[in-house]
């Protein structure tokens, strides 16, 4: 097995050996950047592994082909790749939306009500306008969904949209029992980069599995103009979604105080860049841009707003990873004082293994060359299918000895040709 040491440095920048060999054999262990003792559980040979932050920063391939397990010979041991829903209990339901007319201050705001006229039949929502100070206020962007009927703790809501190009909107959602106390429930920075194009980041405002039964949703969005919310979907389960692993990333410097620049390692199941700027900057919108190669234009991949106090923003990924990362905060700021904290997140990645021949196990991961050779759920369950993959063992990985995993960021120095591409 590889020394710690060796393995810290196969999960960072530098090109593994057994990746620049031609002709590197997949079939053995060798072969990969990774590697890792797998730990098996008491209750059977088919058993589950979730991948370890080690193993998801080492994997190479969109189609998480180079992922393996071997047992002490060397041979492969059959594994199948668990797909997000393979065991799932959620449910998606539609739920009234209604457009909130009256002042910008009806949501959140404890002093003022709001009413359903019509019960379910009408879609309108009007404000109490019996305070003279709201009586001359414009009316807000802002819309009320009836999740009252909900019966299991929302995940996720998935909301059908219409957003101008180039503008981001920033959504503020709030929950009410009685449409007049109002509790923070989460933000979300829609974006799309230009006509025709898909919002990046997607439209669905993620959740830390909330109970909105007997409950309304409010969502604003702050009077951006050419914006329309038509409907919304909510993702329910009494089963908590895994969860993404979150890797801390090395320091970076500024290039200037409106733009950091770095160079991410060779990975593929990046999901999101965290961010947390430094106490003292106060609201700064930020933008990302990805590219490839020196010579590439910067594609623009995300956005958001940082806020002192909100703690740390997302930039969410759409697509592959990219080499070269730049962020920008907006010219109308002071921007940065500091560089912010970056974090690297990580979509989970699932095993159904089937443990056969002798222990101990491996678990290989790192290898551009390999192929993906999974077995379906259904051939490598032997006891029959759907599987209650709740109810079955879970394996473990052997976390490597040494210092707490870091990923190594490269600062990349603005070139000549790009000083002017803002």
């Amino acid at each position: 097995m590889s020394s710690p040491k060796l393995v810290l440095a196969l999960l960072m920048l530098t090109a593994t050996a057994c990746d620049q060999t031609p002709g590197s054999d997949p079939s053995k262990p060798d072969a990969y950047a990774l590697q890792l003792a797998l730990e098996p559980a008491a209750g059977g040979a088919l058993q589950r592994l979730a991948l370890p932050p080690e193993a998801l920063v080492a994997v190479r391939r969109a189609d998480l082909g180079d992922i393996r397990i071997f047992d002490s010979r060397g041979k492969v041991v059959p594994i199948a790749l668990v797909e997000e829903g393979a065991d799932d209990s959620r449910r998606s339901a539609s739920v009234p939306v209604y457009p909130v007319v009256g002042p910008a201050s009806a949501l959140g705001n404890p002093g003022l009500s709001i009413r359903i006229e019509g019960n379910t039949v009408a879609r309108v929502v009007t404000v109490d306008w019996s305070a003279p100070s709201v009586r001359n206020l414009t009316p807000p962007a802002a819309v009320l969904l009836d999740t009252r009927t909900l019966r299991e703790p929302a995940h996720a809501i998935a909301l059908d949209v219409d957003i101008p190009a180039g503008k981001p909107v920033t959504l503020t959602l709030l929950t009410s029992a009685n449409l007049k106390d109002w509790e923070p429930l989460a933000q979300k920075v829609l974006f799309r980069p230009g006509d025709g194009l898909a919002l990046l980041g997607g439209a669905t405002v993620a959740l830390p599995g909330v109970d909105l039964r007997d409950r309304y949703v409010g969502i604003s969005w702050g009077g951006a103009t050419g914006f329309m919310l038509r409907g919304a979907n909510v993702t329910t389960s009494n089963a908590a979604p895994p969860a993404r692993t979150v890797v801390a990333a090395s320091a970076v410097s500024l290039a200037d105080a409106h733009e950091l620049r770095f160079d991410l390692p060779d990975m593929a199941r990046l999901a999101a860049i965290r961010l947390t700027e430094a106490a003292s900057d106060g609201v700064i919108p930020a933008k990302l841009f990805g590219r490839d190669h020196p010579e590439d234009p910067w594609t623009l991949l995300s956005a958001t707003t940082l806020r002192p106090g909100d703690g740390a923003n997302l930039f969410d990924l759409s697509g592959l990873p990219m080499t070269s990362y730049r962020i920008l905060a907006d010219s109308r700021t002071a921007g940065f004082s500091a560089p912010p904290t970056l974090e690297l997140m990580f979509d989970p990645v699932e095993l159904l293994v089937a443990l056969s021949g002798p222990p101990p196990y491996r678990l290989a991961v790192g290898q551009s060359a390999a192929p993906a050779a999974y077995l379906t759920l259904t051939e490598i369950a032997s006891q029959g299918y759907p599987l209650k993959l709740a109810d079955l063992p879970q394996a473990r990985s052997a976390a490597p000895s040494g210092p707490p995993l870091v990923v190594a960021l490269k600062t990349a120095r603005p070139t000549v040709r790009s000083i002017h591409e803002r």
